[in-house]
C-alpha cells in the first residue's frame, strides 16, 4: 500500500476522507482506497456484520448511566489509533464493542456488563505440527501464559492464512479461527486447505478474555 508522506503543515493521519483511508502498520502510515466490490461478502462475513448490528443496537438501548459506567471504565484503555499518549484512549462505545464481539466470538453472545479493563498476562503461541485430513490442516500450537493461575480464563483467537512458500501475509486472505484446547492443554486450529503443494503459515493473534469478553491486540507467531 502506499506510503504516507509527512509534509510541513501533514506530519500524520488517520481516520478517513472520501474514499481514502489511512491506517498504520509497524509505526508508519500507509493509505488505501476504500473497495467497493460488487460482490456483498461471504457468509461468514455477513455474519460478522450483522453481529456488529445487534451490538450497536443493544449500546442504543443501554441506559445511559450504564453508558457512562462504560466511558468511566474506556479511560485506561489505550487506542490503538494515533495520537499515541496517555490522554488517548478509546470511548465506552468501542470497549463494549469490543466485549460483545469477544463474547460472540466465544459463541456466547449476550449483553456484555460494564467491567475494568484486566491485566492480560504475557503470552507467546508457538506452533508446534501440522497435519493433514479429510482437507484439513490441523495446527497444534503451545500458549505460554507468564503470571495465571487460570489459564482457562483466557481464549486464543487467530487470524490464519495458509500460504505457498515465499509469499507474505495478506490481511485480506487471512481466517478467523477461535483455537480449541485439546487434552495435552495445546492450542488447536482447524483450518480447511485443498491444496497439495507445501506451504507457509501466518498467524496473528490475540487472547479473549473469558470473564469480560475483552481482547488483547494482536501479536504475531513467535
Amino acid at each position: 500500500m502506499p506510503k504516507f508522506k509527512p509534509t510541513v503543515l501533514i506530519q500524520d493521519c488517520w481516520s478517513s476522507i472520501g474514499d481514502i483511508t489511512f491506517y498504520h502498520r509497524n509505526g508508519q502510515c500507509f493509505w488505501k482506497r476504500k473497495p467497493n466490490p460488487r460482490f456483498p461478502g461471504t457468509g461468514a462475513q455477513l455474519d460478522q456484520q450483522l453481529v456488529h448490528h445487534r451490538a450497536i443496537v443493544a449500546w442504543q438501548h443501554l441506559e445511559h448511566s450504564v453508558q457512562l459506567q462504560w466511558n468511566e471504565y474506556a479511560k485506561v484503555v489505550p487506542s490503538h489509533r494515533p495520537p499515541y499518549n496517555e490522554k488517548h484512549h478509546i470511548s465506552g462505545f468501542n470497549l463494549f464493542v469490543s466485549a460483545y464481539h469477544g463474547f460472540a466470538q466465544l459463541g456466547r453472545e449476550h449483553v456484555p456488563e460494564p467491567q475494568p479493563f484486566p491485566q492480560f498476562p504475557p503470552s507467546a503461541l508457538e506452533l508446534l505440527q501440522i497435519t493433514h485430513n479429510n482437507g484439513i490442516a490441523t495446527l497444534r500450537c503451545r500458549l505460554t501464559l507468564a503470571d495465571t493461575v487460570h489459564p482457562e480464563r483466557w481464549h486464543v483467537s487467530a487470524r490464519i492464512q495458509l500460504a505457498s512458500l515465499g509469499v507474505g501475509f495478506n490481511p485480506g486472505k487471512m481466517r478467523s479461527y477461535l483455537g480449541i484446547r485439546n487434552q495435552d492443554n495445546e492450542i488447536v486450529f482447524n483450518v480447511p486447505y485443498q491444496n497439495n503443494e507445501d506451504y507457509q503459515v501466518h498467524i496473528r493473534y490475540c487472547l479473549i478474555d473469558g470473564l469480560s469478553g475483552y481482547r488483547t491486540s494482536k501479536r504475531s507467531l513467535v
